[in-house]
C-alpha cells in the first residue's frame, strides 16, 4: 500500500490537485506513490519533490538552490534543511507545506519554475 492510497481524503485530495495543476504546466507530468511518499518528476527526468502525506496537509520537499527557491516562495513558507549532508539531503534542500486548495497555484510555480529546473535528465546507459 502506498502512502496515497492510506492517508486522509483531504491530504489525498491535496495531492490529486496539485498533480492536476502540474500536468497542465509541465508536459510529461508523472507521480509515482511509494510506502513513504509520492515523487513528483517529469518522464525521463528524475525526480524533482518529493510530497509527503499528513491528515491535513501535505509537506513537499524540493530539489532548487535555497535563495532561489525562497525568491519564489509566493507566501508558502520555504524553510531550508537544518544541516545539508550529502545525498538525498542536500539535493532536497528545503521544505513547504500545503493545507489548502488556495495554495496550490502558488506550489506549482515555484516546482515548475525551480524545482523541475534542478532536476536532471535521465541517462539510460
Amino acid at each position: 500500500m502506498s502512502a496515497h492510497s492510506q492517508t486522509s481524503q483531504e491530504s489525498r485530495d491535496l495531492c490529486d490537485q496539485l498533480f492536476a495543476a502540474l500536468q497542465a504546466t509541465i508536459p510529461d507530468m508523472r507521480r509515482s506513490s511509494t510506502l513513504g511518499s509520492c515523487g513528483l518528476y517529469q518522464q525521463g527526468r528524475t525526480r524533482f519533490a518529493y510530497a509527503y502525506h499528513s491528515s491535513t496537509h501535505l509537506e513537499i520537499w524540493c530539489r532548487g538552490n535555497v535563495e532561489s527557491l525562497k525568491q519564489h516562495d509566493h507566501g508558502l513558507g520555504v524553510v531550508p534543511r537544518a544541516r545539508q549532508r550529502p545525498g538525498w539531503e542536500k539535493n532536497f534542500p528545503a521544505h513547504f507545506q500545503i493545507s489548502s486548495p488556495d495554495q496550490i497555484p502558488a506550489a506549482v510555480s515555484l516546482l515548475a519554475d525551480v524545482s523541475l529546473a534542478a532536476s536532471t535528465k535521465k541517462s539510460y546507459a
